[in-house]
Formats: C-alpha cells, sequence, structure tokens
C-alpha cells in the first residue's frame, strides 16, 4: 500500500511539473535558413512560387511518397494552392498569400489539427547581380497557442524544421543552378 501511496504521489508531482513547466514555454516559433544559388532571382522566383515547381525539391515528399497531392484552381501565385495527405507527414494546405516579383513569396499553411493557428513561410531572394548569384532565405514561423503539447514541440522546432529546409534548399540549389 505505502508503494502505490508513493507511486501516486510521484506521478502527480511529474504530471505537475509537466503543466507547470508547459505554460512557461515559448508559444512562438521561428525556423531560417540561407543559401546562395548561382543563379538569377527570377529563375529561384519561378521555382518558388509554382506549387507544381515545388514538387521537384520539397522535402517533405520523399518523407512518404505515398503522400497524395491535391492542387487548387491556381498553381502558379497569388491564391496558388494545395493541399497534402501523409500518414508519415501529416495532412494539411499550403497556400500562397503575397508576392513581390522576383524577390518574395508568403505562404500560409494550415495543418490539420492546428486550423485555428496557421504557420507562415516565406522566401526572400536577394541578389546584387540580375544574372546571379542569388542569396535564398527561407523562413518558417507560427504560434501553437495554448495546445500546452505543441509547446514542447516549439523548443524542438528550429531542429525539426530546419534540417528539412536545408535538404530543401540545396534541392533548390541544384535545380536552378542546372
Amino acid at each position: 500500500m505505502k508503494f502505490l501511496k508513493w507511486l501516486l504521489i510521484i506521478l502527480v508531482v511529474v504530471l505537475g511539473l509537466f503543466f507547470a513547466v508547459s505554460f512557461l514555454l515559448p508559444k512562438a516559433y521561428y525556423v531560417e535558413r540561407s543559401t546562395t544559388i548561382n543563379a538569377p532571382a527570377m529563375v529561384v522566383y519561378k521555382e518558388v512560387v509554382d506549387l507544381e515547381a515545388w514538387q521537384t525539391w520539397n522535402p517533405w515528399n520523399e518523407l512518404d511518397p505515398a503522400m497524395t497531392i491535391s492542387y487548387g484552381e491556381i498553381k502558379v501565385g497569388v491564391g496558388a494552392s494545395y493541399s497534402w495527405q501523409s500518414d508519415k507527414a501529416g495532412n494539411g494546405t499550403m497556400r500562397i498569400t503575397d508576392t513581390l516579383a522576383p524577390s518574395f513569396a508568403r505562404y500560409e499553411l494550415i495543418f490539420e489539427g492546428y486550423e485555428e493557428n496557421p504557420s507562415f513561410t516565406e522566401f526572400k531572394l536577394e541578389g546584387e547581380n540580375p544574372s546571379g548569384p542569388t542569396t535564398v532565405t527561407w523562413t518558417f514561423e507560427g504560434d501553437v497557442g495554448d495546445k500546452l503539447f505543441a509547446r514542447w514541440m516549439v523548443i524542438l522546432m528550429d531542429k525539426m524544421v530546419g534540417a528539412s529546409y536545408e535538404q530543401g534548399l540545396a534541392k533548390l540549389k541544384e535545380k536552378c543552378e542546372g
């Protein structure tokens, strides 16, 4: 009986600590990765605003080759969208919300289960010379709101998403330079 009493006390303390620490963890996350691509900014821009072209360098496609993708009526530029369904990468929708050729594109991402807290990703393309090279910066940001378990993920977000961004940028570089 003493053992069960101590086990219950330990369980309550651990759960209490989990919730207490969860309230102190950040809600917002921000990930950023950059690379230099030896190609004109317009070549890179055309890749990042064409959602069908995305699929040739999207790092998450390799995670689940069985992923199904459905495009909206518009596939390029503002208003373009696609949805994905995947047992390994989850389900969601991405929509281009803003662009400025050839230097900027912004997207809204809505992940299943987090519809009330969309995420945003951006590409910033900078280059002194119109013929290249182009510095490409890919960012990801959002807020998990009051979801306590998701706050634990926030502290790991840079590590989890950053590696995929590096892989995607390397593929984008290879495609644009090829």
